[in-house]
C-alpha cells in the first residue's frame, strides 16, 4: 500500500475544495437559469465531491439544496417563470 505524503494530500484537499466550489457555482447560475436542471446537476457534482474527502460531513451537499432551492422559490414567486 502506497504512503501519501504531506504535498499529495494537500493537493487531493485542493481538489476536493475545487469540486465542491464548482458544486456551488453551478447552483447558483441555477439563479439565472433553469434551477432544476442545474440544481440536480450541481447535486451530483457535490456528491462527487463528498465521496472524494474521507472526512466530509457533507456540507456542501446542504448548501447546495439550500441554493437550489432559493432559486426555484425566486424563478417561481419573483419572476414568474416556469420552473422546469
Amino acid at each position: 500500500m502506497r504512503e501519501y505524503t504531506p504535498e499529495q494530500e494537500s493537493f487531493r484537499e485542493d481538489a476536493v475544495a475545487v469540486v465542491n466550489a464548482g458544486a456551488i457555482m453551478i447552483a447558483v447560475v441555477g439563479t439565472w437559469t433553469r434551477p432544476i436542471f442545474m440544481g440536480v446537476i450541481a447535486l451530483l457534482v457535490a456528491t462527487f465531491g463528498y465521496f472524494m474527502s474521507p472526512r466530509s460531513r457533507g456540507g456542501h451537499i446542504i448548501a447546495v439544496c439550500l441554493i437550489t432551492l432559493f432559486a426555484i422559490l425566486e424563478t417561481w414567486l419573483w419572476q414568474g417563470k416556469h420552473i422546469i
